[in-house]
């Protein structure tokens, strides 16, 4: 049986981010990344099992929750770490620490033998990915990361926007809310430092909460949205978060991860701008969503045939070309998500690999494959 610790090792041996790379964050917040029920264990692993078990529901649940993932998110001090642990959790499947590794791509015994789908869904252009909001001037030496979540039928969520500036000496966190986060007690509010006085953004009062090492600021914008900004590091104090909170301007930007092609009727659902995108039906909350997710990167000695090893496989994984480069496919069982899996490696960049719902046909799926772009 796979211990916390082997997860934590397959974890860290496929993501692009681990959390040794990350700046240590303070105890309340790591605090909040822990549900009750889970309070004991890291929170890579709570959303690593989560999202293990979505691959394998995907087919019959007609809501889906999240609330690891979630929960990190909402609390972006900490997006970057789970964030890893969300991608690399639905590309490596846990195997057995006793079990010999695989000696390629072949495919594990499957329970149930299906044959692949032969009429599909249409193709269209896809919706471009964007996040709806810049900082001007950019915080200079940090390097963004922004992500999507929640606003759609199949992640009904409230639609939040987290845009994640970091570097060792400091981190700055803006996150976009539909309504007040105050009266969620999920989202965190609350232990996000002691109440610290008030200050104003843009001639609109906002609160203030701080603690030794972060200071964070909340307030609501004139179209009833609400922002905070936190301040970590180099960034926490005062006069830095408001400075922040007065760059904020309505500028959309293109996330680096995008899909070329899409089923029709599908639009984005979330993503991490440089790990991970999803579309999702507009209609059909029940429908799998389909996913692009980058792996590997420079000291992680991956392939494009590791995310089968241990799979649950209708048929041998078949190689393939992709964008010019060797590629591989094959179908999960319905015991093991039940759908599609590319993997390939970018031009010039990142292995990836596509999560495609059944509904689609083996061609339609290199199709979309080859259209994926990744601008860092």
């Amino acid at each position: 049986m796979t211990t916390d610790r082997d997860l934590d090792a397959q974890l860290a041996g496929a993501a692009r981010v681990s959390d040794a790379d990350l700046p240590a964050l303070p105890e309340r917040f790591l605090q909040t990344l822990r549900t009750t029920d889970d309070a004991a264990e890291p929170a890579s692993v709570v959303a690593a099992r989560q999202l293990v078990a979505d691959a394998h529901d995907a087919r019959t649940a007609p809501r889906r929750r999240r609330p690891g993932r979630k929960i990190a998110l909402r609390v972006g001090a900490a997006a970057l770490a789970v964030a890893a642990a969300w991608t690399t959790a639905v590309l490596v499947a846990p195997r057995d620490a006793d079990a010999p590794p695989s000696a390629g791509p072949t495919a594990s015994t499957p329970s149930t033998t299906l044959a692949p789908p032969t009429q599909g869904i249409a193709l269209v252009a896809a919706e471009e990915a964007t996040f709806p909001f810049s900082l001007d001037p950019a915080p200079p030496g940090l390097t963004p990361e922004l992500s999507r979540h929640g606003g759609t039928a199949y992640y009904p969520e409230p639609l939040t926007f987290t845009a994640d500036y970091s570097s060792d000496e400091g981190r700055v966190l803006v996150d976009l809310f539909p309504a007040d986060p105050r009266t969620l007690p999920e989202m965190g509010w609350s232990e996000l430092g002691e109440p610290a006085g008030t200050a104003t953004v843009d001639g609109v009062p906002a609160e203030v909460r701080a603690d030794e090492d972060v200071v964070t600021l909340l307030w609501e914008r004139p179209d009833g949205r609400w922002v905070w900004v936190l301040g970590e590091g180099s960034y926490a104090d005062q006069a830095s978060v408001v400075a922040v909170a007065e760059s904020i301007v309505d500028r959309p930007q293109p996330v680096g991860l995008q899909f070329g092609l899409a089923p029709a009727g599908w639009s984005v659902g979330g993503y991490e701008s440089s790990r991970s995108l999803d579309l999702v039906s507009d209609t059909d909350p029940t429908q799998s969503p389909l996913r692009v997710s980058l792996y590997g990167g420079p000291g992680y000695a991956v392939t494009v045939d590791e995310p089968f090893e241990g799979r649950s496989l209708t048929g041998p994984v078949e190689p393939v070309t992709v964008q010019g480069l060797p590629a591989r496919i094959a179908m999960t069982t319905p015991d093991d998500g039940d759908g599609w899996l590319v993997t390939g490696q970018l031009p010039g960049g990142p292995l990836f690999l596509v999560l495609a719902p059944p509904v689609l046909t083996r061609d339609q799926v290199l199709q979309i494959a080859e259209q994926i772009t990744y601008r860092p």
